[in-house]
């Protein structure tokens, strides 16, 4: 669908102006959008696989875990498919405002992708570069958001997400090396052309909600506070976008329609976008694994 398209439909969470703005910037923020039974709820078995990670000793098809992880001192940088962690999250995913939401951004007929809880830990250095997400899993179309909520508030010095307003509408870059290998990132000689000083942070409290483009330039900058800041993250299409690559981190739930109907003919968009590696062969880690070269 075309965002002409999509805005004809009646607006089910958002409001006109919010959605406006997100197809004009390629992002929007709305500020405790989501109710705090579900922050809290949500909160309650994120730090139930924190407890859990301390008996974990190296990453694993669940947790992504930094450097410095142990049992004394938690350092988790993913819990991956979160969907496949606990029904709380897929009852999350597919039954709360987040999927009303995905609807106001992406037409009636909704497609699952993927889910993952991320943390910034402070002190960690973990500052995400700049990227796109859409390089690391094409679709036939640009539909794809991704859908965040903000467990607890997050101001400048939690280092929250930063978008470039309107690059979705612009060029999509290379995220390898000379060498041809995955970094995740994007390279310093295409960012020498990119207006990085425009980015704007998005702040909010607790259950605020941000919904990403797959195009868009965005990164964020280290924790510099006291605090963990956790961000839950869903991902959703039109159904009428098919993924013609595999997953990086693939879920049991991965391309069921939440709303709506199924699509039985692909919207194929032409602009280009290039393959990434073959994950399923190949493997995929996190952002964090890629962007730090290992």
């Amino acid at each position: 669908m075309t965002p002409e398209d999509i805005l004809s439909h009646p607006p089910l969470a958002l409001l006109p102006e919010q959605r406006e703005f997100y197809f004009a910037n390629g992002f929007v923020a709305v500020d405790g959008l989501v109710p705090q039974e579900w922050v809290q709820r949500l909160t309650t078995r994120s730090n139930a696989f924190l407890e859990e990670s301390r008996s974990i000793e190296k990453s694993n098809e669940a947790f992504d875990l930094g450097p410095t992880h142990s049992a004394e001192t938690p350092h988790v940088r993913r819990l991956r498919a979160t969907v496949d962690r606990h029904p709380e999250f897929w009852e999350f995913a597919s039954q709360s405002i987040f999927a009303g939401v995905a609807a106001d951004l992406v037409g009636p007929d909704v497609k699952f992708h993927s889910a993952k809880l991320n943390y910034k830990w402070p002190g960690a250095g973990e500052v995400v570069q700049w990227h796109q997400d859409i390089p690391a899993w094409p679709h036939t179309n640009y539909s794809p958001v991704t859908l965040g909520v903000y467990l607890d508030a997050v101001e400048p010095v939690h280092g929250p997400l930063a978008c470039i307003p309107g690059s979705h509408e612009g060029d999509l870059f290379p995220h390898m090396d000379t060498q041809g290998n995955w970094t995740g990132t994007i390279g310093k000689s295409d960012l020498k052309n990119i207006d990085t000083n425009s980015a704007i942070e998005l702040t909010g409290s607790a259950g605020t909600l941000v919904a990403i483009n797959c195009r868009t330039i965005h990164g964020s900058r280290a924790n510099r506070s006291a605090a963990v800041r956790p961000l839950l993250l869903c991902v959703y299409s039109s159904a009428d976008a098919f993924a013609w690559m595999p997953p990086p981190t693939p879920t049991t739930k991965t391309g069921e329609i939440i709303r709506g109907k199924a699509a039985r003919i692909a919207h194929l968009d032409p602009r280009p976008c290039l393959a990434p590696p073959n994950w399923a062969k190949q493997g995929y880690g996190s952002i964090f694994t890629a962007q730090q070269g290992k």
